[in-house]
Parts: C-alpha cells; sequence; structure tokens
C-alpha cells in the first residue's frame, strides 16, 4: 500500500514512509478532516507548511527538518518521536502536549503557545523568540532547554521544575515572580533580565562572578548561595 493509499484508509495509520511521497498531496489528505492518529510515521524533510492536522495523535513519529510554518496543531497529541530541526514558526500550538519528544534545535519563532505543554522534551537549542506575548502561556516539566533562545521571554510568574536553562539566552527576560525548582542556570545568559521575586532557592546558579549580584537584582536566593555571591566578592562568610 503507497503512503498517500494508507491516508486514504485512515484515519490511523502505522508504519508508513511518507519521505518519498509528494507533500502536497500529503498536505491535503491531512489537512481533508478526521482524527488523524499516526503511530511510527516516517515524514522527515517533508514540507506540511500550513497543514491542519486539528486534534491529531502522532505517537513516536519522524518529523525531523519537517517544514510546519503555520501549521495547526491545536489539541494535539506528540508522544515521542523527533520533531528535532523542524520549522514550527508561527504554527498554532494551543493545547497541544509534547511528552518525550525530541525538539532539539527546533524553530519555534512566533509560534501561539496557549496551554501548551512540553513534558520531558529535549529542547537543546531550540529557538522560542518571538512568541506572542498575549498568547503565551505554555508550560515546561523536565525538559532540557540547554542553549536554547528565550531571549525577552515573558515568563512572568511561572513554575519551572526541573528544566535544563544551561548556556541558554535568557537576556531581556521577564522571569519576576517565578519559580525555578530543580532547573540548572549554569552559563545562562541572563543579562538584562527582570528578576524581581523570582525565587532561585531551588536553581543551580553555576559559576558565582563578582558580576552575579548585578545580574541576580531582586532574586531571592538561599542563604548557601549568598555566601557563595559573598566569596565571589571577595567578603569572608562567618
Amino acid at each position: 500500500m503507497s503512503a498517500l493509499s494508507a491516508l486514504e484508509h485512515g484515519p490511523e495509520v502505522t508504519d508508513v514512509d511518507f519521505t518519498h511521497a509528494d507533500p502536497e498531496a500529503v498536505r491535503e489528505a491531512l489537512t481533508g478532516g478526521g482524527q488523524w492518529v499516526l503511530r511510527r510515521c516516517d515524514l522527515t524533510e517533508l514540507d506540511l507548511s500550513g497543514v491542519d492536522l486539528g486534534t491529531a495523535t502522532l505517537e513516536r513519529c519522524t518529523l525531523t527538518r519537517v517544514r510546519l510554518r503555520g501549521a495547526v496543531l491545536d489539541g494535539a497529541t506528540v508522544e515521542g518521536g523527533s520533531l528535532a530541526e523542524a520549522d514550527l514558526s508561527d504554527a498554532d500550538l494551543t493545547d497541544t502536549i509534547f511528552t518525550g519528544v525530541d525538539l532539539s534545535r527546533a524553530r519555534l519563532v512566533g509560534a501561539r503557545l496557549t496551554d501548551t505543554v512540553f513534558r520531558d522534551c529535549r529542547m537543546i537549542g531550540a529557538d522560542l523568540t518571538g512568541m506572542r506575548s498575549l498568547a503565551v502561556t505554555f508550560s515546561v516539566d523536565g525538559c532540557s532547554l540547554a542553549l536554547a533562545r528565550l531571549a525577552d521571554a515573558a515568563l512572568r510568574g511561572w513554575r519551572l521544575e526541573r528544566v535544563d536553562l544551561s548556556d541558554a539566552d535568557l537576556s531581556g527576560a521577564d522571569l519576576r515572580d517565578a519559580v525555578l525548582t530543580d532547573c540548572a542556570l549554569r552559563g545562562t545568559d541572563l543579562s538584562h533580565a527582570r528578576l524581581g521575586g523570582a525565587d532561585l532557592r531551588g536553581a543551580d546558579l553555576g559559576e558565582i562572578t563578582p558580576e552575579t549580584p548585578a545580574v541576580l537584582r531582586g532574586a531571592i536566593v538561599s542563604t548557601a548561595q549568598a555566601a557563595d555571591v559573598c566569596r565571589a566578592l571577595g567578603l569572608q562568610v562567618v
């Protein structure tokens, strides 16, 4: 059975390789309606820009370097698999749940992230700049956002747990009143970030330097963290 024939017999499609199928035909078939369930399918490098997948379920599918610019996955469920280097710019990911997905170096520039959930995902180097500030209420739990781009991100009041933000770009981000528990901030760029009321007592601040006090101005730190800051300034803590 060909890839397109599998879609015609949908909405459940399993173990189908779409990499040599006509991208336009695949896009039209998937947008045609039906609550799609794709399992272990390979859509590597397909241009599916503008596709409307609605509340589809994607289980352990390979979508490496797939183009989903302006796509609609409103209420979709994505479990496992890869979206590494995928282009999700301006995509509507409202209510989408990503669990255990590899989103390394994925582009989510301008994506609509209303009530979007990322759980235990690999998001190393993901680009989340240009998020729509009025529709950014996504949550992140247990994910690696090392080297991710979150410059000027609106994260005020967020609760982040088990998130690795090592070497991530959070310059200019609004982290006021945020709570970071078991999070890594090693080498994170927090220049010009707003940290008033941010609770960093449960975070790994990485190397403390003489510049750290100015960077963390307004944040809440533990006694031990404060002692490390004092030592970095050459003060004796007794």
